[in-house]
């Protein structure tokens, strides 16, 4: 403790003259020394003494900010490059057999080494991202979310809680977990776990000290097997039971755990089985603005030795794809080509001239607007941004398929390419900038693709863009309301709801509440008896309120999707409520109503979603009377919905009990169940055989009506009603 606090006292004397004198980079490297060792004090000490400890550190920071600031004084760039750290040789273990790599990178500790020995600033091998929070541009709610994690971590001396990093791809999930690490001066441990087996996961776990940092990217890609024999009890209870030999020899062990933190970042969290998503605080990354990017690129430009203007950064900003490790990548192909047309201009040969970003800066060289015009003419990049590839998509769906529609795989052959590469290479971006559009039947220009090739505009598009814009104008929901028929919604794309309201019963009492759903209603940890069949992410924009819904099924997810489309939603939240169930049979149970929406006129509803057929199961229907008395109770309108039998329409479970009841069939089935002592398909058959067919909703009409008789056929394959 002595001879660290002695450290931090002396950097700070050196730091403190070096900013006297204008020696703006030495005086960064002893504050940044200063920063370490007040962190290592803090972690030492406890109660009053470890809070002044943290409390210098954050002043420190703050410090090293203000020293930027002034650093890059006569630069447009606001940040400094970073200094060069300690860099130790890092082991990386392989196994022959496609094992996973395991590359600890001592992140903590006094020398605060890391990023898996890349080098620093000072070397053009080293990485362009930032490795501290306060370095950090961009996704500020992130930032703010781990921010208070660390901080608390600190406080109680301990590790970090699990955490999921999503996004889509080259957001900065990995930089940002290597900043989380550095924050915490853990140990930082990358892990690929495609093809890991249970195995080879418990040997990565043996190396774990405490608070390291366990990093696995594309952990949706984790075999299951690992995920349930391994991670889940490493996660949750900080133990691992496994068996070790086979045969005679086979004997179980226990791995007891040290407290560390696994950070999994996926691009796909639809993918992640629920128990990961319940084990771990889950994070999202943006898509980053040009104005974001364009600060980025400054600082990255900075820190290769050049200078840009804003209004240039801009430019290049525009070009990224929303991207900033599309960014960085355009920042030293761009910087490379100012330098070799510097050289020649002035005639440059020593190499030596070249070989650091500090040397580099003497020169003087700012990126200007023509080096970055020749690099975008010469490279294909147009000012939308858009690549040869990019084009030639657009311009293939254009003139061979007239705009289309036109299916992926049709596409991929015309252009030579796999779909995976079109769909995740060119057509994601295409779709974000509204030029692309996927519809059921294919893909399909927009307005905007046509304009990015200099083609005149379809006059149906240009139509539809009007009417759009007439609707937005006005601020009138889009769907229409119309009670024609008890079928209320359409399903396919682009094919708008027509009579949502329908759907749902509202209570004379029916609340107007602006109240924000996610204070009304908590996200709720939901327990699965099994993992789900189908689990689908949804991304849906609710007139600015962006929500990420995860459904269990694509029954779910369609239907999300139809009520989005047509207006009538101001808001909806996905499994955030939990009700008790009413029957005996499932006492001391809960389930979770699918969605919880705010509709256009402000008004709360919950909706479940069954498949039609297991709609009528008698516990189904239990539930769902529960829900009926839940909403009576709180003023909120309630559904429940499903496809009908036409696969192209919805209908509620109201819709069907209000429909006229068949008292000759609800005769036959009370009569068969006191001869028979149940009501099965072949009597319903011999039903349609001797007085008409008719349709399987008459039987559920009877059901919904008749609480005396009960559907005990769970999964609606077959009809199997006893009587109570």
């Amino acid at each position: 403790m002595a001879s660290l606090n002695e450290s931090l006292s002396l950097y700070l004397k050196q730091a403190t003259a070096q900013i006297a004198s204008g020696e703006y980079e030495k005086a960064r490297k002893n504050l940044m020394e200063s920063a370490k060792c007040a962190l290592l004090l803090a972690k030492a000490a406890k109660g009053a003494e470890q809070k002044k400890y943290l409390d210098t550190y954050e002043l420190l920071k703050k410090k090293i900010a203000e020293v930027d600031a002034k650093a890059s004084a006569t630069f447009v760039s606001p940040k400094k490059p970073e200094p060069k750290k300690d860099v130790n040789t890092v082991n990386t273990i392989q196994n022959a057999n496609n094992a996973p790599s395991y590359t600890p990178s001592a992140t903590g500790g006094a020398s605060k080494k890391g990023y898996n020995g890349q080098k620093g600033a000072e070397g053009f091998t080293g990485s362009l991202s930032p490795r501290w929070l306060s370095d950090y541009i961009g996704q500020p709610q992130a930032v703010t979310a781990v921010k208070d994690l660390i901080e608390a971590a600190r406080l109680k001396d301990s590790a970090l809680p699990h955490i999921i990093l999503y996004g889509s791809h080259g957001l900065g999930k990995s930089t940002f977990s290597k900043i989380i690490a550095n924050e915490m001066g853990s140990n930082f441990i990358e892990m690929n776990v495609t093809n890991a087996t249970p195995s080879e996961m418990i040997a990565i776990l043996k190396q774990l000290k405490p608070r390291d940092i366990l990093f696995i990217d594309e952990i949706h890609t984790l075999p299951l097997q690992v995920a349930e024999a391994i991670l889940y009890s490493a996660m949750q209870d900080g133990r691992v039971v496994y068996t070790e030999g086979k045969g005679k020899l086979a004997k179980t062990e226990t791995l007891e755990l040290p407290p560390f933190t696994l950070i999994g970042a996926t691009t796909e969290i639809g993918k992640l089985a629920k128990p990961f998503t319940h084990r771990a605080i889950q994070v999202r990354l943006e898509e980053y603005t040009d104005e974001v990017l364009a600060r980025i690129i400054s600082s990255s430009f900075y820190k290769l030795g050049y200078k840009i203007s804003n209004d240039n950064a801009l430019v290049i900003s525009k070009r990224c794809r929303n991207n900033p490790r599309t960014a960085n990548n355009m920042v030293r192909r761009i910087s490379d080509k100012a330098l070799v047309e510097h050289a020649k201009r002035n005639n440059l040969t020593d190499k030596s001239l070249f070989s650091s970003p500090e040397k580099i800066k003497k020169l003087d060289i700012s990126i200007s607007e023509s080096v970055i015009s020749t690099f975008f003419e010469e490279n294909g990049i147009d000012a939308n941004g858009l690549e040869v590839g990019d084009r030639e998509l657009l311009k293939i769906v254009i003139e061979r398929y007239n705009g289309g529609p036109v299916g992926l795989e049709t596409l991929a052959r015309a252009m030579n390419e796999s779909p995976n590469v079109l769909s995740g290479k060119y057509e994601a971006y295409l779709v974000r900038r509204g030029m692309l559009k996927v519809e059921r039947d294919g893909r399909v220009v927009m307005a905007d693709g046509y304009r990015a090739l200099g083609l005149p505009v379809p006059q149906k598009l240009l139509d539809e863009e009007s009417e759009s814009k007439k609707t937005s104008e006005n601020e009138k929901p889009r769907s229409k309301y119309d009670k024609r028929t008890l079928i209320a919604c359409l399903v396919p794309d682009e094919i708008k709801c027509q009579m949502v309201e329908d759907l749902i019963v509202y209570p004379e009492n029916a609340v107007v509440d602006d109240t924000p759903l996610d204070e009304l209603f908590p996200d709720v940890e939901k327990p699965y008896e099994a993992e789900t069949k189908h689990l689908c992410e949804l991304e849906i924009d609710f007139n600015g309120v962006k929500r990420l819904l995860i459904c269990d099924s694509f029954l779910e997810s369609r239907f999300a999707t139809a009520m989005a489309s047509t207006g009538y939603l101001k808001d909806m939240k996905a499994q955030t409520l939990e009700i008790p169930y009413i029957s005996q049979m499932l006492a001391n149970r809960r389930y979770f109503p699918d969605f919880v929406i705010r509709d256009y006129k402000g008004r709360i509803a919950v909706i479940e979603m069954k498949n039609f057929d297991a709609a009528c199961y008698h516990l189904n229907i239990d539930k769902y009377e529960r829900l009926v008395q839940f909403c009576n109770e709180k003023g909120y309108g309630y559904a429940e919905i499903m496809k009908a039998y036409d696969a192209e329409k919805y209908i509620s479970i109201d819709m069907i009990a209000k429909m006229p009841r068949n008292e000759q069939l609800e005769k036959y089935i009370i009569d068969t169940i006191e001869s028979k002592g149940e009501f099965t398909v072949a009597d319903w058959d011999a039903y349609n055989a001797q007085y008409g067919k008719v349709e399987k909703t008459e039987i559920y009409t009877i059901l919904l009506n008749n609480r005396r008789l009960r559907n005990i056929d769970k999964d609606g394959t077959a009809i199997k009603i006893t009587s109570i």
